[in-house]
């Protein structure tokens, strides 16, 4: 009588649970819910994980990325507000500024005790430009020391978001949309000095290559917005709660979100952009082919003339 009684018990603890810590295997590419959302910024506290094992700098954690775009305060965001920005380096940009604000403003206290500060100094990178030849033209980025100097918030840098360990190194890969339509997102890598008022850029159609810092507009095609990243320590099962297929959050915020799916948005048409790119490297290929001849000439027959007088 007593086995009969006991019997629907254990069944029901048979019966596995939606929030049941050993239902929890976070894997790359899952998403994790971080932040407080904000639809005025259009962040939606979604983080595709890029590494499940280790941060962006190879310590025990994770390394996340916001799926999709966020925006200044409603508008395109600038990598520097200057006129004439005297440098196109992280640490002085407006990016870091916006950054630092964004993390005080959008994650609660519980969350920050799990946000790891990051330090990091970025190497020299180069990447085929996505048009021309397997021999050139490449796209430069110059090395930064103390890019990141205890940073809980940042950009990721050219080198990070084309790597194939994070699922980045396809152009479609790295596409993301702010509202219903794909943008481009600042990067913090800054160009090589051949063109030292840019910095690297993701474009709407998943080109990797560098744009000028202080435009909040692609070519009348867009905007330019911010995707930024972040490092936390390593969660046991313990720590998180699953709210969704492949959706978790930690356990003290529970309740606070609801599992959704990646928003749908349309491509923009790569071909306007494709024009002006081609017009522009074109242009430039004329004047190292005739203007720039033209203009040593003149240099040397006014140095002649200058000569002669004398």
């Amino acid at each position: 009588m007593k086995t009969l009684l006991a019997l629907p018990f254990l069944l029901l603890s048979l019966i596995p649970s939606f929030n049941s810590v050993s239902d929890v295997t976070i894997k790359k590419g899952d998403i994790f819910y971080l932040g407080i959302t904000d639809d005025k910024l259009c962040f939606t506290a979604r983080f595709k994980i890029l590494d499940n094992e280790n941060t962006s700098t190879g310590e025990e954690g994770m390394f996340l990325l916001c799926e999709t775009l966020v925006s200044d305060n409603g508008k395109a965001l600038k990598f520097r507000t200057e006129k004439k920005p005297s440098s196109n380096m992280y640490q002085e940009s407006n990016a870091k500024k916006w950054c630092e604000s964004f993390y005080n403003t959008h994650f609660s206290d519980e969350q920050k005790e799990w946000i790891i500060p990051t330090y990091k100094s970025d190497e020299p990178f180069s990447i085929h430009a996505p048009f021309g030849t397997k021999q050139g033209p490449y796209v430069d980025f110059k090395p930064e020391e103390n890019a990141l100097d205890g940073d809980h918030l940042f950009f990721l840098s050219a080198e990070e978001i084309c790597q194939e360990k994070y699922g980045l190194a396809k152009e479609k890969d790295r596409i993301a949309p702010y509202k219903k339509e794909s943008e481009g997102y600042w990067l913090r890598s800054p160009h090589i000095d051949t063109f030292p008022n840019d910095v690297g850029f993701i474009f709407f159609n998943g080109w990797l290559m560098d744009f000028i810092q202080n435009s909040d507009n692609v070519f009348f095609t867009g905007g330019t917005y911010a995707r930024p990243g972040l490092n936390i320590k390593k969660p046991s099962a313990e720590d998180v709660i699953s709210i969704g297929e492949n959706q978790y959050c930690f356990a003290f915020d529970e309740g606070k979100y609801q599992a959704s799916d990646y928003p749908k948005y349309k491509v923009k048409n790569p071909l306007p952009m494709t024009i002006v790119v081609l017009v522009l490297f074109l242009a430039l290929i004329g004047f190292i082919l005739v203007g720039l001849p033209i203009i040593i000439v003149k240099a040397v027959k006014k140095k002649k003339l200058k000569k002669a007088q004398q």
